[in-house]
């Protein structure tokens, strides 16, 4: 089957979300929102053409490097394989039909005619080693904040049963 690839440039207008497939495979989505100008030299003023709405799914390592580096609001070029879908209008008439339109992403980046980026290469199995990194970086986060309250002498009013660096209540208590 021939595929169509479609290229997209505009604004990504939900948060990215990651979720899971049954078989552990990640899975990132998003929406981008695009539309034209052109130049109306009667009126002599920009006008905007219809904006038009995809839905955008990012699989594997792409999922993993568009949750760290995508953000709600960016301007990003989405190149992917076009799918269309139609589903009936909730209001019951069969001849009332909505269609969407939604990539399966291949690549993804941001749009560099309207700012700049830096490149960062991410290593085979850096997905794995990103996940270590965040629960890392929230131990040590804990660690700060165990040392921010026994600084400010709070850590004495604390009850005893409770781990300063995760801030869990351990034994009976919990």
């Amino acid at each position: 089957m021939n595929d169509i690839t479609f290229t997209v440039a505009g604004n990504v207008v939900k948060d990215v979300e990651l979720r899971f497939t049954n078989s552990g495979d990640p899975v990132a989505s998003f929406r981008v929102a695009m539309s034209s100008r052109r130049y109306d030299r009667a009126t002599e003023r920009w006008v905007d053409s219809d904006t038009h709405y995809f839905s955008v799914s990012c699989w594997r390592d792409l999922a993993h490097n568009v949750v760290q580096s995508i953000t709600k609001g960016m301007p990003v070029v989405v190149y992917g394989k076009l799918r269309s879908r139609e589903v009936p209008r909730p209001c019951g008439e069969s001849s009332h039909i909505m269609r969407f339109h939604d990539i399966e992403a291949i690549a993804v980046g941001p749009d560099l005619s309207r700012g700049v980026a830096t490149f960062t290469r991410v290593k085979r199995g850096a997905a794995v080693e990103s996940e270590a990194r965040a629960e890392a970086d929230a131990a040590a986060a804990a660690g700060m904040i165990a040392d921010e309250l026994e600084a400010a002498g709070i850590v004495d009013d604390l009850p005893e049963d409770v781990d300063l660096e995760t801030g869990e209540i351990r034994g009976e208590a919990a």
